[in-house]
């Protein structure tokens, strides 16, 4: 049992601590802007920051209780909305997928 919560905390961090910063950066800085030991640093900073000021105002205004479901749809929709927006800018365009499966860069 003691592996499944090892991997839970490593995976819930990375969850949290990561994934929106990192969403959020590409939406801040293009791909060749910013190296990638800056984009793992602001990807934390970022997380660290948006996740719980975007919780505590969704409680604070809407009455909307803290509890595990509300923080994991809330770590979603920062990712959904920076990849909305990445969509609308038209940064996914820079990688095609050939028929081969291979990346190709335009």
């Amino acid at each position: 049992m003691e592996i499944f919560e090892l991997l839970r905390i490593i995976f819930g961090s990375v969850f949290v601590l990561f994934l929106p910063g990192l969403a959020w950066s590409f939406v801040f800085f293009k791909k060749g802007e910013i190296d990638a030991i800056e984009r793992i640093a602001l990807s934390f900073g970022l997380s660290i920051a948006l996740v719980p000021l975007v919780v505590f105002w969704l409680n604070w205004l809407l009455k909307i209780k803290i509890n595990l479901v509300t923080v994991t749809a809330v770590i979603l929709g920062l990712i959904g909305c920076a990849l909305i927006i990445l969509l609308r800018m038209g940064r996914f365009s820079q990688i095609k997928i050939p028929a081969n499966g291979k990346e190709e860069r335009v």
